[in-house]
C-alpha cells in the first residue's frame, strides 16, 4: 500500500492493491504441501508445480472476484520486468502496475520472513536485493517508490522509538 501511495494511487486503487496483496498467493492451496514446505532444494518437477500457483490463484478467484485488476495482479505477480518471469513471460509495461508493485512487496516480505529452506534476512539485505534487480526483475519506478516508502517508514520507526 505504501508503494502505491508513493506512486500517487487514489484511495480506491490503494485498496485494490491491499486486497490483491492479501490474496495474491491463494493459488498455493493448489500446490502440494510437501513441496511448499520442503526444507531442501526442490527438483525440476516440483519447481514447475510451484510456478503454477499464480495461474491457479487466478482460476480460483475468477468466479468470486469481479475486479479484473485484482485478478491480473494475482496472475502476474511473478512476471519480471525483463520478460523472464511467469506465467506468461510479460515484460515492462505489459505487466499490470499492480502486479509490478506486488512483485517488489512480495520479494521484500519473502526475504525478511523465514522459510522452511532458509532463515529470515534483515531489512537492509532485502532492500539491497531489491535495488540489485532494479530494471531487470523489477520496474525501476516501483523500486524507487519502495525505497522512498521504506525511508519514510524508517523515519517513523526512529521517531516513535524516541517517544
Amino acid at each position: 500500500m505504501a508503494i502505491a501511495a508513493e506512486l500517487g494511487f487514489s484511495k480506491p486503487e490503494i485498496e485494490q492493491i491491499r486486497l490483491a496483496g492479501l490474496i495474491h498467493d491463494i493459488g498455493k492451496i493448489g500446490v502440494r504441501e510437501a513441496v511448499l514446505n520442503k526444507p531442501g532444494k526442490v527438483n525440476d518437477e516440483e519447481y514447475r508445480h510451484i510456478l503454477s500457483h499464480s495461474s491457479i490463484g487466478e482460476h480460483i478467484l475468477t468466479p468470486i472476484v469481479e475486479d479484473e485488476a485484482i485478478l491480473k495482479a494475482v496472475r502476474h505477480h511473478h512476471e519480471r520486468y525483463d520478460g523472464t518471469g511467469y506465467p506468461d513471460g510479460l515484460a515492462g509495461e505489459q505487466i499490470p502496475l499492480a502486479a509490478r508493485i506486488l512483485a517488489v512487496a512480495d520479494t521484500y516480505d519473502a526475504i525478511i520472513s523465514g522459510r522452511p529452506y532458509r532463515k529470515a534476512e534483515g531489512i537492509q539485505t532485502a532492500c539491497d536485493e531489491i535495488k540489485r534487480y532494479r530494471g531487470s526483475q523489477f520496474d525501476s519506478k516501483v523500486v524507487d517508490a519502495f525505497i522512498r516508502a521504506r525511508k519514510s517508514a524508517d523515519l517513523v520507526d526512529a521517531g516513535s522509538s524516541k517517544i
